[in-house]
């Protein structure tokens, strides 16, 4: 079985070796899964470099990779939700950079027909992430008016289309020149971070202001856009102290164990059988160490919107 790991923290093509593994034994609980494709994320690449080795330390080798998908070729006694040949989406600890991974049953999902492979492995991480923020850290209503800084990113671009299709006015910010897609997700107004004042034209209008951009730079103006009592939520680091506006919560979003991947999933799915949830992939890549190296690099650099996807 081939796998794609790391031997030590470091550039892309130092560290990254391709290794023959033995298959992993099942448990009662856990699923045998085929992959077909998995996705590439900013968080693996940090974990990559050694950005969080004092929170999260692995043992060499080790195989990134929390989003897959593939068919399920061998189901435990416990497991109720799949059966043997179902196509998921998988959302994995780690480990889902090669051809074969076992998972706990509740971290697959059925798979729709309409969804391709790389869809369906572009889709966990950070789906999951954009509606626990909005349905369990926010619990959002629909009259509120949520405003997304970073909406062409991969999770912004979700945020973006779950407030939509949850009855709220969508305000967004991006570069310029993904201002058409944006819109395309339903935005209801744009602002070009490159071009605007983007604290000027969404000025006192957000009821909740999601900074998805990444190192959470646009704090300055996600102040000015924040109204009396808003909730202000980022998804890397919280804004200093001296900028922060009074009456504002303030949260830093995380994954949580009481936050359900069964319950994300379900919206999410339906979300996307009702062509109300596109999934953007930027670009696919054959199933290769060549070509994990290659995405690596990409997302270390200025990446176009959208997924890097593996796929046989």
């Amino acid at each position: 079985m081939k796998r794609f790991a790391i031997k030590d923290y470091g550039d892309p093509e130092k560290v990254f070796i391709e290794v023959a593994a033995e298959p992993r034994e099942m448990s009662p609980k856990h699923v045998r899964v085929t992959l077909q494709a998995f996705g590439i994320n900013p968080y693996d690449v940090g974990l990559r470099q050694g950005k969080m080795k004092d929170a999260r330390p692995v043992k060499f080798p080790y195989v990134l990779g929390n989003d897959g998908a593939g068919t399920v070729i061998e189901v435990g006694s416990d497991v109720t939700n799949v059966t043997v040949g179902d196509e998921v989406i998988v959302h994995a600890v780690g480990g889902t950079y090669g051809e074969e991974i076992v998972v706990p049953g509740n971290k697959v999902y059925r798979k729709p027909e309409n969804m391709s492979w790389s869809e369906a492995a572009g889709l966990p991480t950070t789906g999951i992430t954009a509606y626990h923020l909005l349905f369990s850290l926010l619990s959002i209503m629909p009259d509120q008016t949520i405003v997304v800084l970073g909406a062409s990113g991969g999770v912004g671009s979700l945020l973006v289309q779950l407030a939509k299709a949850n009855g709220n006015r969508v305000l967004a910010s991006a570069s310029s020149k993904n201002e058409n897609y944006v819109r395309s997700l339903g935005a209801d107004s744009f602002a070009a971070y490159d071009k605007e004042n983007v604290g000027q034209i969404f000025e006192n209008q957000g009821d909740v202001v999601i900074d998805a951009t990444k190192g959470s730079r646009d704090y300055e103006a996600g102040m000015d856009i924040a109204k009396y009592g808003a909730d202000y939520v980022v998804l890397n680091v919280l804004p200093p102290v001296e900028f922060r506006k009074p009456n504002v919560e303030y949260h830093h979003y995380g994954p949580n164990r009481d936050y359900s991947d069964q319950e994300a999933f379900a919206t999410l799915v339906k979300n996307f059988e009702k062509e109300q949830l596109k999934i953007n992939i930027a670009e696919v890549f054959p199933f290769t160490l060549a070509s994990v190296i290659e995405a690596h690099e990409r997302i270390e650099g200025h990446p176009s919107a959208g997924k890097l996807i593996v796929k046989k």
